[in-house]
């Protein structure tokens, strides 16, 4: 009986004592907070699901609001360098890296004066935005008679006030950059898309013309270079071996030679071309445009779900602007697929076979990028390293997945992913690219593609919203927003929109344009539903006749 009794208490201190099952013990400078299961929760309030996503989220927005200025140009140190370091005198100085402005200007608009504004009422993003967009426009636009006209630089020199590519390798003699990255005035086609939709959704929240005009003139570039004799319906004519893409990845902006041929990152090029089209009686459109954009729009739609496309062939690859240019297509990149599955949940009438396209392209991504023993995405098949910016992407794409389909398991894969991202927020704020990253610190990686990926996802799983008030997304964009003690108002871009706010309490009405919404059992009409929670609960409503909204509480 003794050695029975031994055992079993041999047996549990084993037990008591067994390493944690997840990969590691401690991420930036925090302990791993794990459940009865050995699950990862989350850095910060960790027995509350969402709670840690928004306090992650307020520290990294806060940090932004204080960044560090350079001291040679006077500016933020996000809008010159791509990157920063600890000077250890508790100051920080930008890394010598080339600059990728567009991801971080561009991104700006999604996460700070869209979904963080809307979500906390906070209105100083706008300023921070217009900043960003107005150095682009000023200092990161190509001449008016070059072949690429008028359109945004992807990529600068570390520190330099002017975008106009990166130099940096264009003499590199070492094999680690030879080939590397952008080179002086080339441009990535993908990010033009990236910043005319960002320019044309700042225009639709402050009206103001020059914005809508540098959307429309990203807009034109990308239909005149389209390569409509490459592919499309009537006949394909492969120029090579290589799959070519509607546009081609990287091209010098003055002459308009192809740097760099194939890149699968066509949806944000996508999204200007059809929100533009969407809005065309709102901006007086004319029809040659128009049409124009509709057929751009048809071809590469065409060719996403082509034998020739990534749907199929899954050559997901050109998008970051510091990798090796890729002649032969062997890297493989996580984001662009990712963010083809979010615009199909935004837009679903696009794909009738959705419910195998979306949970087709989650599968891929994670079995190509996900960090064993972690619930982490790895960035790249070029830079294989788990970041907070790629697993939130993740988790947002599962959260949303999950709100469509009612799927649990993409709830719990989106919950346990999220908690990863988590961790990547220092107390102080300081957004940490990966656990194992180092020191360098990604303005882009840490912040702006970050931040919006835990709106995303508590817009798509509102129950994980700690109890306030919040507007959590909105079909039209949000153009005014405030939050008082007894209510809500806010006014949108179009005079219909679908809203989904998180709230202390029922309202007692909800007034639009002067027009009181009727509570209905289904949002297939104007009204709106509400969904009680433990605490407050979850209202959606829907008008069509209105831009100004009161909620009274």
């Amino acid at each position: 009986m003794r050695k029975y009794i031994f055992l079993n208490f041999l047996l549990l201190g084993i037990i008591l004592t067994a390493p944690a099952q997840y990969k590691v013990d401690t991420m930036c400078g925090a302990k791993v907070n794990l459940d009865e299961d050995e699950k990862l929760l989350s850095r910060y309030e960790p027995q509350i699901p969402g709670a840690g996503y928004v306090k992650a989220v307020e520290l990294a927005v806060e940090f932004w609001k204080n960044c560090p200025v350079s001291p040679t140009n006077k500016l933020p140190l996000y809008l010159t360098h791509c990157s920063m370091y600890r000077d250890g005198n508790g100051g920080y100085y930008g890394s010598s890296w080339p600059h990728n402005p567009i991801v971080v200007n561009a991104q700006l608009v999604q996460s700070m004066a869209i979904d963080w504004r809307n979500f906390s009422g906070d209105e100083t993003m706008i300023e921070i935005t217009r900043q960003a967009l107005d150095h682009h426009l000023e200092y990161g636009t190509t001449p008016a008679n070059w072949e690429w006209a008028s359109v945004p630089y992807a990529s600068s020199e570390a520190g330099d006030i002017i975008y106009d590519g990166a130099s940096k390798f264009d003499t590199a003699t070492t094999a680690e950059n030879i080939g590397r990255g952008d080179g002086s005035f080339v441009l990535e086609v993908d990010k033009i898309g990236e910043m005319g939709i960002a320019y044309l959704k700042f225009y639709q929240i402050t009206n103001e013309n020059k914005y809508l005009d540098a959307a429309i003139q990203c807009a034109d570039a990308l239909v005149k270079h389209v390569r409509k004799g490459v592919h499309g319906k009537g006949g394909l004519e492969w120029k090579t071996l290589v799959l070519t893409s509607p546009w081609p990845f990287r091209v010098k902006a003055e002459t308009g030679q192809i740097a760099e041929d194939y890149t699968s990152h066509v949806v944000e090029n996508l999204r200007l071309l059809e929100e533009l089209l969407r809005t065309k009686e709102q901006i007086q459109l004319p029809e040659e445009k128009s049409e124009a954009y509709k057929k751009t729009a048809d071809l590469v739609w065409y060719w996403l779900y082509s034998s020739e496309g990534p749907i199929k062939t899954s050559i997901w690859k050109g998008y970051f602007e510091d990798i090796r240019i890729d002649e032969i297509n062997l890297n493989r990149v996580n984001n662009s697929p990712m963010e083809f599955a979010r615009y199909l949940l935004k837009k679903p009438t696009h794909d009738t076979n959705i419910s195998t396209t979306v949970p087709s392209l989650i599968w891929w991504v994670k079995n190509t990028f996900s960090e064993p023993g972690m619930n982490a995405i790895n960035e790249q098949t070029g830079c294989y390293m788990p970041m907070g910016s790629h697993t939130s992407r993740y988790a947002s794409i599962c959260a949303m997945w999950y709100e469509y389909s009612g799927d649990e398991w993409f709830k719990e894969e989106a919950f346990r992913y999220f908690n990863h991202a988590t961790y990547m927020t220092e107390p102080d704020g300081v957004v940490q690219t990966g656990h194992n990253w180092g020191t360098e610190i990604w303005f882009s990686d840490g912040y702006v593609d970050y931040i919006r990926h835990f709106i995303e996802g508590l817009a798509a799983i509102p129950e994980w919203v700690p109890v306030g008030n919040h507007l959590l997304k909105s079909t039209s964009t949000v153009q005014k927003i405030k939050y008082e003690t007894n209510q809500i108002n806010f006014s949108t871009y179009d005079k219909q929109s679908e809203v989904v706010l998180r709230l202390v309490t029922k309202p007692k009405s909800i007034i639009v344009s002067g027009k009181a919404l009727k509570h209905i059992n289904q949002l297939d009409g104007d009204g709106y539903i509400w969904k009680p929670l433990e605490k407050g609960g979850v209202l959606k409503l829907k008008y069509t006749n209105g831009h100004e909204v009161n909620i009274i509480l």
